[in-house]
């Protein structure tokens, strides 16, 4: 069984957003986004492999899986028995390959 290991910075990142959700289109938005989060949660972790793979670092592979409705994507790694969650990030926040490796070590 694979253990799910969400990182803080991503906890923090949707926390963010959905606060930013509220604010700007209410309540309902806000928790229809982390709905979508956990939903996409749920499919990472019983279909790691059906996702994307985003790059490859240090013979690291780091996936993703974007939510239906928001232009966020959920980024990933598999790693032993774990199954780290690394961040959720709005599309146009996406070139991040270069920081990926000192905030995952």
């Amino acid at each position: 069984m694979t253990r799910l290991v969400r990182s803080a910075l991503f906890k923090r990142q949707v926390v963010d957003v959905a606060v930013r959700y509220r604010a700007k289109a209410g309540a309902a938005i806000a928790l229809k986004f982390v709905d979508q989060v956990d939903d996409c949660i749920r499919f990472i972790a019983t279909k790691p492999q059906a996702c994307a793979v985003y790059t490859r670092i240090g013979g690291r592979e780091f996936r993703k899986w974007r939510l239906r409705d928001f232009p966020v994507s959920v980024f990933f790694r598999l790693e032993g028995r774990e199954l780290i969650i690394l961040e959720a990030l709005y599309a146009h926040r996406m070139n991040i390959a270069s920081r990926l490796p000192d905030e995952t070590s």
